[in-house]
Order: structure tokens, then C-alpha cells, then sequence
């Protein structure tokens, strides 16, 4: 059964912060992404949900969740649709204006949100978060990814093995943008006495200009690594947050609050991004 979330509880539309200042969202100042996926408003523009849930109960109800009125998850009502049990992501709407909803519409591999009735969390704030453990959303994002890919996550990984991850791949065969979490990065060419695969809530710019290197900065520290090659030929790509495939080495176990994507140089504007995101999750 699934149920029209318009019909039972309009989610609501933040216009206003507290205090009566009018609400500015990170996209409001740096526009331009090719999607914007978060558990915060990033937009004043902005006018639909946060996410679409699977409640995992009988006839596994559909709801969509919105934002409260500072601009965050509307945590209340999604405990109150949860009812005590969990709740999955089926769709993580695309907050850049472009239609790019992150989506996975098979039950048995939706990212978890809410655990027996619980919001999970992460960091220090306790912030919402979507845990994958070898879960994945698609994005259609098809060309809109040609040649740069600029892209800012605050997330965490829980894997504890030299596997590679992938917080970001694609479905096309020999078309794969992703980054190492593991000892091939390197600090002025130096490979790191630090392991980044730990559960440190993390915020991490990656990007990548096409060639065969990647550049990462976790938590204001930079490194580089060598990476697959970036095609973006395809004109029938889908792209993924989280596994790929299902099952396989290079799948994310880990929780995810915002996934930003510019298909851009952003080198302006990183270090004003990164900002804005650590003070609204309070990373580090």
C-alpha cells in the first residue's frame, strides 16, 4: 500500500530562521551544483521534501519527509511515520533544481535512516544520518558530469578493511569516479601514517579534473592519489551513492549527511563550502 504523504501531512517549508532572519542555504551561495543531496535545506528556492521513507511495517508505506522550519529534517514527523519501527530511503530528492533524485526503489537495498523507531546519527551535533551497509541510491545524471567533478560529503566510514570504497561510482563498466579510502593517498608524495578509514565523522572535498589523479582533503588536511580515469562519454550513465555492486569490494559501509556535486571547478569558492558544511555538522 502506498500512501500519498500530500494527502495525511504536508511537510512543511522553512522561510524564516530563527530569530526572523530569512533563510539562506548554502546553494543560495554557491549555486550551480549538478545535485545536492542533504538532511538540511540548502536552498531558499528550494520548495519540496528532504526524502521519500519506506516504513518497514505492514503494506510498507511511502511518506516523503520534509523540513522544519530552521531548515532541518523534520526529525518529529519522521518518528512519528516510523512508528516504532525502521524506516529505509527510497528516494533522496536532489535539492539543485535539476531533478537529479538519488533513488533505489528495491526494498532489500534502501540505505536505513531510522532504526526501531530511532533517527540514526552522526557526529557530535547528533545530525541525521542515511547508513549504507552495501545499500546504494541512483542518480541519472547521465552528461552532466564532463570532465571535472567537484564533490563535498560529510559522511563516515565504518568499513575496517583495505578494501576500496565507493562513495560515489557508476553503473557503466570502465566509467567508475571514486576515491581510495586506503593507503594509496598521499601527503606531499608521501603516503600517510594515519588510517581514514575509521569511523571519524569526516568531511571530505574530492575532486578530480579528468586526468588520473584525485585530489582529497579530509577534515582541512589535503592528499592526492592515483585513481581510475574519468569517462564521461556515456550518454546512458547512471550514477550511484553507495555500492557498486552490491556485494562487491569497492561497496560504501558507512553514514551519509549531505552529498553536494558541482561539475565545476569550485576552487574559489572550497574553502567558503567546507566552511559552511563544518559549521553546520560541526566536524571538526
Amino acid at each position: 500500500m502506498i500512501i500519498s504523504p500530500s494527502a495525511i501531512s504536508p511537510y512543511k517549508i522553512p522561510t524564516f530562521q530563527s530569530g526572523g532572519a530569512p533563510f539562506v542555504g548554502l546553494l543560495d551561495l554557491y549555486p550551480s551544483a549538478a545535485a545536492a543531496y542533504s538532511v538540511r535545506r540548502l536552498s531558499s528556492t528550494y520548495a519540496g521534501s528532504a526524502m521519500e521513507v519506506r516504513i518497514d511495517t505492514v503494506g510498507q508505506p511511502l511518506y516523503d519527509i520534509g523540513f522544519d522550519e530552521n531548515g532541518d529534517l523534520d526529525t518529529a514527523d519522521l518518528i512519528s511515520k516510523a512508528a516504532g519501527n525502521d524506516a529505509f530511503v527510497r528516494t533522496w530528492y536532489d535539492q539543485s533544481g535539476n531533478g537529479n533524485n538519488a533513488q533505489n526503489i528495491t526494498a532489500s537495498v534502501q540505505p536505513k535512516i531510522v532504526s526501531s523507531g530511532s533517527i540514526l546519527t552522526l557526529g557530535t551535533e547528533a545530525k541525521p544520518c542515511i547508513n549504507f551497509n552495501d545499500d546504494y541510491l541512483d542518480i541519472p545524471l547521465q552528461n552532466d558530469f564532463q570532465g571535472f567533478l567537484d564533490v563535498y560529503k560529510s559522511w563516515n566510514s565504518t568499513k575496517t578493511n583495505n578494501d576500496n570504497q565507493i562513495p560515489l561510482g557508476s553503473t557503466t563498466s570502465g566509467a567508475i569516479a571514486y576515491q581510495y579510502i586506503n593507503t594509496t593517498f598521499r601527503q606531499n608524495g608521501v603516503i600517510p601514517s594515519i588510517d581514514i578509514r575509521d569511523s571519524v565523522h569526516r568531511l571530505t572535498n574530492w575532486y578530480h579534473d579528468g586526468s588520473s589523479i584525485g585530489y582529497i582533503n579530509h577534515n582541512g588536511t589535503d592528499y592526492s592519489a592515483v585513481i581510475a580515469g574519468l569517462n564521461n562519454n556515456s550518454t546512458n550513465r547512471v550514477w550511484r551513492i553507495g555500492a557498486y555492486p552490491v556485494g562487491s569490494i569497492w561497496n560504501f559501509i558507512g553514514n551519509m549527511q549531505e552529498f553536494i556535486v558541482y561539475s565545476g571547478n569550485q576552487s574559489a569558492n572550497k574553502s567558503d563550502i567546507k566552511s559552511n558544511i563544518n559549521t553546520y555538522f560541526s566536524i571538526y
